[in-house]
């Protein structure tokens, strides 16, 4: 019998050394890298978005900026006045009034009772004379036929616009209606009918019956 040791060297690759041999002589397969299923796929290959274009600034630029008209303040307004004071006799109180170019009388609406007043608006032509106006008359007490007191407000009219008076273009055919020759042959029938109705009185009677007769035909 074989000891063990030499049962041991007598194995050869045909018997108990074969499959250990195959699986060394068997190419080593390369495992591909374990790819995480949570991971979300690549994305396909596109070409790269264009880049935005730049955001517009926050501020235009100086030069760009509309420039707004700032005119100085001339339109103000007298208001409290009293109801029955009429545009000449507030002229004469004011008198004098400095230079402007709009004056415009509001008498006092009856619909606002009792908050009866009336107002003026005045544009003035140099704005030094505004606060000499208000200084004169801010608080200026006037008083009515009856012995009222009404103190006036003068303040900056809140519209500063006036009001433009236009032209009204001369109408060329004003005046023009006896050169019309319509107009003409209108007046010469007219004046025709009206000598023969003159000259003989008895067809003039003879149309007023048979008129006369249609009427009471149609009442009867």
């Amino acid at each position: 019998m074989r000891s063990e040791r030499e049962a041991g060297q007598g194995l050869g690759p045909g018997r108990g050394g074969g499959r250990d041999s195959r699986l060394m002589d068997a190419p080593l397969l390369q495992e591909s890298p374990r790819r995480d299923t949570d991971a979300p796929p690549n994305p396909p290959l596109t070409s790269p978005p264009s880049p935005l274009p730049p955001p517009p600034p926050l501020h235009p630029a100086p030069g760009k900026q509309r420039e707004e008209k700032k005119t100085a303040l001339s339109k103000v307004v007298i208001r409290r006045l009293p109801p029955c004071l009429t545009k000449e006799q507030l002229e004469e109180q004011l008198h004098p009034l400095p230079a402007h170019d709009y004056f415009e009388f509001c008498t006092a609406d009856p619909s606002l009772y009792p908050h009866l007043y009336s107002r003026a608006y005045i544009n003035f032509r140099n704005p030094e004379d505004i606060l000499l106006f208000r200084d004169r008359f801010d608080g200026y007490v006037f008083i009515d036929n009856k012995g009222l007191e009404y103190p006036a407000v003068v303040e900056f009219a809140p519209f500063q616009k006036i009001s433009k008076k236009k032209l009204k273009k001369k109408d060329a055919k004003a005046g023009s209606i006896e050169d019309d020759p319509e107009y003409r042959k209108f007046l010469e029938n007219y004046c025709a009918d009206e000598d023969k109705i003159c000259a003989n009185p008895e067809i003039l009677l003879g149309e007023i019956e048979a008129k006369t007769r249609e009427l009471i035909g149609l009442f009867s």
